[in-house]
This record gives structure tokens, C-alpha cells and sequence, in this order.
């Protein structure tokens, strides 16, 4: 349970990593039944789809199609930036306090996927990784847990 509790702070605290993070529970049998895929993608970088693309073929089990209506699964993408701020203060050699105050940037990519008919996913996945990078990414955690038949 701390071990959790821990892994849930860090992630909080340190937004941006390129480590993926999932949320997966049992795959419901019509994954693995789906013949079609649908991608939405929110992020405004075409390269994020190309890489989800470049992935899916590259499995070739499901056929990409542009109507999320009438898709087995949907697979969403969608972009958070997050910012820290971090203020700093040290006393100088002259005996008067210092103050520095620093921002950091990141953003993370997040992909749900959605069986038609459903509003609930049956995966989520993030990553800090960026553009191609990310659509790969996201869908290689998505084939693993297919995979695994979790």
C-alpha cells in the first residue's frame, strides 16, 4: 500500500516524465474481437496520429478508419503542460537574504481507449514523451496489455 501511496506522489509531483504511466484493468473480450480503429486526436500535432498509425500498422490486426462512430474501439489523444515554481532563498556574504525563483515546463501526452457503443475507457496510458514518439508509445502500452490479456 505505501508502495502505491509513494509512486502516486511521485507521479504527481514530477508531471512530464517520459515514463508511461497505465491504468488497466481486465481487457473486455471484444478487444480482442475488434476489427477497426479510430483516432482522435486533441493534442494539435499531427505527429502524435502519425506515430499511432505507424504503430497499428505495424501490429496490422486492426484497420484504422476515420469514423469514431462506427469504430471498434477509439483511441483519444489528448495534451496537458504542466509548470512548477520553485522559489529559493539563501543568505549572501554580505548578510542579506538572496531570492531566486525558477519555473519548469513540461507536457505529457494521454491516450484513452474506448470500445464503441461505451463512454468509459478500458485503457488509459500517458507519457512525456512528445509528437511521433508519444502515438508510438501509447499504443505500444496498449498492445502490451493486449497482450497480456489483461
Amino acid at each position: 500500500m505505501l508502495k502505491r501511496v509513494l509512486m502516486a506522489v511521485t507521479f504527481a509531483i514530477l508531471p512530464g516524465l517520459a515514463l508511461a504511466q497505465r491504468d488497466i484493468g481486465a481487457m473486455p473480450k471484444e478487444v480482442f474481437t475488434a476489427k477497426t480503429v479510430a483516432i482522435v486526436n486533441n493534442t494539435h500535432n499531427d505527429q502524435v496520429e502519425q506515430g499511432a498509425i505507424e504503430a497499428l500498422k505495424r501490429r496490422g490486426k486492426l484497420t484504422v478508419i476515420d469514423d469514431s462512430d462506427v469504430a471498434d474501439v477509439t483511441l483519444t489523444f489528448d495534451k496537458r503542460s504542466e509548470h512548477e515554481g520553485t522559489s529559493k532563498t539563501t543568505t549572501g556574504d554580505d548578510g542579506k537574504p538572496n531570492t531566486s525563483y525558477g519555473m519548469t515546463f513540461g507536457s505529457s501526452t494521454y491516450m484513452k481507449a474506448v470500445l464503441k457503443g461505451s463512454v468509459l475507457p478500458f485503457f488509459k496510458t500517458s507519457t512525456g514523451d512528445s509528437k511521433k514518439k508519444a502515438g508510438i508509445g501509447c499504443v505500444t502500452d496498449l498492445e502490451s496489455a493486449y497482450n497480456s490479456g489483461r
